[in-house]
């Protein structure tokens, strides 16, 4: 089948049909009716990964736009699961189907054009995958009702500019929460993401656990798997909290009421990782940006599971010193403590050390480099 003005490409194993003029990166503007951004070859890598690890037997591809999620599902999984790619634009499902066409995979790829909310309503998925172009919020609610008992929801928002502290009060409303500015401003728009699915979770009498979070280029994006019952509803919401920073100590103090009317929150104070599935995640060569999945692997493994990171740059100018190198920092942090880099930032770090003692450590890596002097 073939469409005007579209180009065949490769990501990962899979040839896929795409518009010849699309996104390659940033949120993107929409171009034309079929949207397709080739910088989220890596956000589908990750799904690919994660649902290797995790098979399930029926997956939603909710906003499939050219089909290339759950076509690449189809190709590179395998294990009997069933994939339906759902989009409302007629254009789209031209493009799914002829994607499924393509890769042969007529027996386990469905193509879907529908209403989001109405085929929620009428079918029940393992695993349901919501990759929006903004915010994730309109669907939530039907999404938390349509995943099956134990299931995975993977969810991206793009509005990250709200929930990381650029326009609070449109955080405020669409999500229930403050966000503010800070050094860490990403892991706490991601946590407020969080936050808003537990809370939507336990409206339906489930708790949720994190099996992978994180932010990359433009978007935010869990993976979460419920866990049924009210107790697991309950305990879910009682990992919720809240965070303040303050600019002029660079001091954060996490709390589970709001300190002030500039506490960022409710947000999730939780785990961002699974470690077993983590273990079980193969980032091999056939991925379509193999090199940069096995580098967050590796962060994602190493990196301390707690809630909030120092900022190098932050720590040093509230110091008035140069910013010492990072293996150096690593090395004298995990002296006392746990350490790690995170995937937030290449300049950060995160550790278990309180506070004091982490600027303790900074003021004697000066000490020795002007003592070199």
């Amino acid at each position: 089948m073939s469409i005007p003005d579209s180009v065949e490409i490769n990501e990962g194993e899979t040839s896929l049909i795409v518009p010849a003029v699309h996104s390659s990166g940033g949120p993107g503007k929409r171009i034309g009716k079929v949207f397709f951004n080739s910088q989220m070859a890596f956000n589908r890598d990750v799904s690919v990964m994660l649902l290797r690890a995790r098979p399930v037997q029926s997956a939603l591809d909710a906003m499939s736009g050219t089909g290339a999620r759950a076509v690449r599902w189809g190709r590179e999984i395998g294990g009997g699961m069933k994939v339906t790619a759902n989009d409302r634009t007629p254009e789209a499902v031209e493009y799914i189907s002829a994607n499924i066409a393509l890769n042969r995979l007529e027996e386990s790829c469905q193509a879907s054009h529908d209403d989001l909310r109405s085929l929620l309503a009428r079918r029940a998925y393992d695993y349901i995958d919501i990759d929006p172009f903004g915010s994730p919020v309109p669907f939530i609610p039907a999404a938390m009702q349509a995943v099956k008992r134990h299931g995975v929801l993977g969810i991206t928002a793009t509005d990250t500019a709200p929930l990381a502290g650029a326009h609070p009060r449109k955080c405020l409303r669409r999500y229930d929460a403050m966000s503010v500015r800070s050094p860490f401003g990403h892991e706490t728009g991601l946590r407020i993401l969080i936050g808003h699915l537990i809370k939507e979770a336990a409206k339906e009498d489930r708790g949720a656990r994190c099996l992978l979070s994180f932010y990359a280029d433009h978007y935010f994006r869990t993976y979460l798997q419920m866990e049924e019952g009210g107790a697991a509803a309950d305990a879910a919401l009682g990992k919720l909290g809240y965070i303040e920073y303050d600019k002029t100590t660079g001091k954060t103090t996490v709390s589970m009421e709001p300190i002030s009317h500039r506490s960022a929150g409710p947000l999730w104070l939780g785990p961002l990782h699974d470690s077993e599935i983590l273990k079980d995640m193969n980032a091999d060569e056939t991925l379509a940006a193999a090199a940069r999945c096995k580098k967050y692997l590796k962060l994602w493994r190493e990196e301390v599971d707690i809630p909030f990171f120092y900022e190098n740059d932050e720590l040093s100018s509230l110091l008035h010193m140069s910013p010492p190198r990072m293996d150096r920092l690593l090395e004298q942090i995990g002296a006392s403590g746990n350490v790690s880099r995170t995937h937030f930032s290449p300049t950060a770090f995160k550790t278990d050390l309180e506070f004091n003692d982490v600027l303790a450590i900074y003021r004697d890596i000066a000490g020795e480099v002007s003592g070199h002097h």
